[in-house]
């Protein structure tokens, strides 16, 4: 099965989970990050806005509000290129791009590194590897190619796992992956090679 082929499966599978559901996973799938040292350790949250089916991030968003920390959220600012821009409120945001709500105006974080950030990605489908197949544009495989220092996270639903994935040279995967029944830490050696 290719990329385009496995989206659509997994897409319609997250799509049969309850409103009621994708609250409640959401909610667990939240406790289990907030319960990690990477994002005890976080000033910075780069969090996705959700959008449709996927895991909802605005009780994360508020909680790293309310835990003091900032919270930037991405912005397609070209085909290519994602940037994180600092929102304070969830007034902050419009649609863009493909419906999803982007930030209106916003500082843009310019040097992520020096921050002690914490990246959430989403996606469509993961492995035990931290292998991750997102939405076919690119945009968060190029910011982590970039930005590999940043330890980052897909939120998920467990349904979402597959044996393997259709991956090359370009996909990036994720150092973990949470779910609403926990955090699979991923030792991804294709990632862990091109640090070396």
């Amino acid at each position: 099965m290719d990329k385009a082929e496995l989206r659509k499966v997994m897409k319609r599978r997250r799509s049969g989970l309850s409103a009621e559901r994708i609250l409640m996973y959401s909610g667990c799938i939240a406790e289990n990050l907030i319960q990690r040292q990477e994002y005890a350790d976080a000033s910075v949250l780069l969090a996705y806005v959700s959008f449709s089916s996927e895991v909802n991030t605005h009780f994360l968003i508020e909680k790293a509000w309310n835990d003091g920390k900032r919270v930037a959220v991405p912005k397609c600012v070209d085909d290519q290129k994602l940037e994180f821009q600092y929102i304070n409120s969830f007034d902050d945001l419009a649609p863009g791009k493909f419906g999803i709500p982007e930030p209106v105006t916003g500082d843009r974080v310019e040097y992520a590194e020096e921050e002690k950030c914490l990246l959430l990605l989403p996606g469509v489908a993961y492995t035990n590897k931290g292998d991750r197949l997102g939405y076919g544009g690119g945009y968060y495989d190029r910011y982590l190619k970039k930005h590999d220092s940043i330890p980052s996270a897909m939120l998920a639903y467990s349904l979402q796992q597959a044996e393997s994935l259709p991956v090359d040279e370009k996909d990036m995967p994720a150092d973990m992956i949470v779910t609403e029944i926990g955090c699979i830490e991923t030792k991804n050696s294709r990632r862990a090679g091109e640090r070396s």
